[in-house]
C-alpha cells in the first residue's frame, strides 16, 4: 500500500505501457496509439516527495439513448460518425484517428426537468481529455449522426471526473495497492526519469462507488497499512518496479 497526500495534478497523453495501460480497444478493434495519464504530485505520510502517474482512468460524457434502435449497432456507427465529427472539427477531415475509447449504455435520473424514473444512457468514453469540450459542443450542433444530443456531465473537469468517481479530495490522502515504481538512477539519489518517485496504476475498491473501466485496487479506507514506510532502491522489492 503506498499513501500520497493530493497536493496538485496534472495530465498528459502518452503511448500507452504493456504493463499499466490498455493496449487494445475490443470495442473499436484496433491498437491504442496514446491513453490518458493523470500524473499527482505530494508526499508520503514519512514526507518523502512524491510524483504518482495514474493509468487506467479515461475521460467520459453521458448522452441520452432512445430504444427505437439496436444499440450494439446503433454504438459502434455512433463512435465512427463522432469520430469524423471531431477530425473536421480539428482541420483534418481526411484523418481516421479514433477519439471514442468505447461507449457503455447504462442508465440514470437525467439531471436535467423532473423524472421519476431512471432512464438509458450511452456513456462515452474518449481518449483525450482536452476533447471532452469540443465533443459536447459537436453533439449540440447536429454534426453526430445528423442528430441533436443533449450531453450530460461534459461539464465536469477531468481532474474533478476522476476525485468524485474514487472519492477523493484534495490535500487529502490517496491510498494505491497497485503500484509500480521506475526504475532507480545510477547515482542512487533518487528514482529515474526526471525525479519522478513512482508511476502507479489507479484501481477502484469495492468500497468506492466508480464508473471507471479501472479494477479493484484503490483502498481509500485503510490509511494505516504501512504508514510510515520510507521507500528507497533497497525497500522496494524487485515485481513492482518498472522495466
Amino acid at each position: 500500500m503506498l499513501s500520497v497526500r493530493i497536493v496538485t495534478t496534472d495530465h498528459y497523453m502518452a503511448p500507452p505501457l504493456r504493463s499499466l495501460d490498455v493496449c487494445h480497444s475490443d470495442f473499436r478493434n484496433s491498437q491504442v496509439k496514446k491513453v490518458p495519464v493523470f500524473r499527482l504530485f505530494g508526499a508520503t505520510p514519512a514526507g518523502q516527495k512524491t510524483c504518482m502517474h495514474i493509468h487506467g482512468v479515461f475521460p467520459y460524457l453521458y448522452i441520452p439513448f432512445n430504444r427505437t434502435q439496436p444499440w450494439d449497432l446503433y454504438i459502434h456507427q455512433f463512435a465512427s460518425s463522432l469520430d469524423k465529427a471531431v477530425n473536421i472539427a480539428l482541420g483534418s477531415e481526411h484523418s481516421n484517428t479514433q477519439h471514442v475509447y468505447k461507449i457503455a449504455l447504462v442508465s440514470g435520473i437525467p439531471m436535467y426537468g423532473f423524472h421519476e424514473k431512471e432512464q438509458q444512457f450511452l456513456k462515452i468514453y474518449l481518449y483525450n481529455p482536452n476533447l471532452i469540450r469540443r465533443v459536447a459542443d459537436l453533439l449540440q450542433s447536429g454534426a453526430v449522426m445528423n442528430n441533436v444530443f443533449q450531453p450530460h456531465e461534459s461539464h465536469i473537469p477531468y481532474p474533478l471526473q476522476l476525485f468524485i468517481d474514487y472519492n477523493l479530495y484534495g490535500m487529502n490522502m490517496i491510498h494505491v495497492a497497485a503500484v509500480k515504481f521506475r526504475q532507480w538512477s545510477e547515482d542512487g539519489e533518487k528514482f529515474a526519469d526526471n525525479g519522478d518517485v513512482q508511476s502507479s496504476r489507479l484501481r477502484k475498491s469495492s468500497s468506492v462507488s466508480s464508473t471507471s473501466p479501472a479494477n479493484d485496487n484503490l483502498d481509500n479506507t485503510n490509511p494505516n497499512h504501512h504508514w510510515l514506510k520510507t521507500w528507497d532502491k533497497d525497500s522496494v522489492p524487485r515485481p513492482i518496479l518498472e522495466d
